[in-house]
């Protein structure tokens, strides 16, 4: 107990230390230094599965969350040294301070016309799914929607059809920086945030971005899967209670959960008493026993099974 203390307090001086130099050396609060920053005192995520995190694993290089790809220039570097500050205290998902800095991430919904590929098309799901859960909603008006994996924003959207066609509001929550730069360009009439989805406490999560920009590297099988080439990247992550709370939400009428994998940890961390969802769609992907374990757990909190398909897994609210 002593030495994990001790650790800890180890921990958290070293970061102040690392954040002055950093705010010293630093032009801009958003740009790199020259000099590649060093520190082993420095933790983060090595787990493949980045919402399951328990241990903590050194980097080699301070410079690794700032230049180890392309893409990881575009999450700006005080956004993930804060989200490590919070990690490292282990601060809860309802923390006041947690609420207001992810709610200056979040990018407020456009006010310009929409700048789609395909501006004629109507239902921009990938078989179907907006379509169903429309049927199933009985063309609701004006509910909410949670998209957590939005891609770019267009391609494969289970929430466009809402927005465009019902007037629906929501969130789109997307962990690549490319697929997410596309989504402000698509001028979408929701929030949205460029992050990934977490447990309870806040986390800097290592993952793999594949070129393709229809994986990301929560799910280990991926990485053999032989999809293409990838980076490394350092993204964001915090509870959907805190993004939520970000944006004055507690009530969802529908949300799309399609994380390549990581759906089961965001299904067993969500508050299903404090946060009211009407209705899930699941992706699945073909796993059969990951699909059986979401679909028991959700029957035993009061969720009728609508209907399952190769791919996905539809469940509503009972009355």
């Amino acid at each position: 107990m002593i030495n994990q203390r001790f650790l800890i307090l180890f921990l958290v001086v070293s970061f102040v230390i690392i954040l002055a130099f950093f705010n010293i050396n630093s032009s801009s609060s958003y740009e790199t230094t020259e000099k590649p920053l060093q520190n082993k005192d420095i933790f983060l995520s090595e787990e493949k599965e980045c919402l399951t995190v328990k241990k903590l694993s050194i980097i080699d290089e301070w410079s690794e969350i700032f230049n180890a790809s392309e893409p990881q220039q575009k999450i700006k570097p005080d956004v993930l040294l804060q989200t490590l500050k919070f990690m490292i205290q282990e601060v809860d998902e309802h923390d006041p301070k947690l609420i207001e800095f992810v709610k200056s991430l979040i990018d407020q919904p456009s006010n310009k016309p929409f700048n789609l590929h395909e501006p004629n098309r109507k239902d921009f799901s990938q078989f179907g799914e907006a379509i169903y859960v429309d049927q199933m909603l009985n063309g609701q008006r004006n509910g909410f929607v949670v998209e957590a994996g939005a891609l770019d924003g267009e391609r494969f959207s289970n929430s466009l059809f809402f927005e465009r066609e019902r007037g629906w509001s929501g969130i789109l929550i997307e962990p690549l920086p490319y697929s997410y730069e596309s989504i402000l360009n698509k001028n979408r009439k929701m929030h949205s945030i460029n992050a990934c989805i977490a447990k309870k406490t806040p986390i800097v999560a290592k993952f793999r971005a594949y070129k393709e920009g229809a994986y990301s590297g929560r799910n280990s099988a991926i990485g053999n899967s032989g999809v293409g080439k990838y980076d490394y990247i350092y993204v964001p992550c915090f509870s959907l209670s805190t993004i939520l709370k970000a944006i004055n939400i507690d009530k969802v009428d529908f949300f799309s959960l399609d994380l390549e994998g990581g759906e089961w940890d965001v299904l067993n961390s969500l508050d299903l008493k404090k946060i009211n969802f009407k209705l899930f769609l699941i992706e699945h992907g073909g796993d059969m026993e990951r699909k059986e374990k979401m679909t028991n757990y959700m029957i035993q909190h009061n969720y009728a099974l609508n209907k399952t398909d190769k791919v996905n897994i539809y469940l509503i609210k009972k009355e």
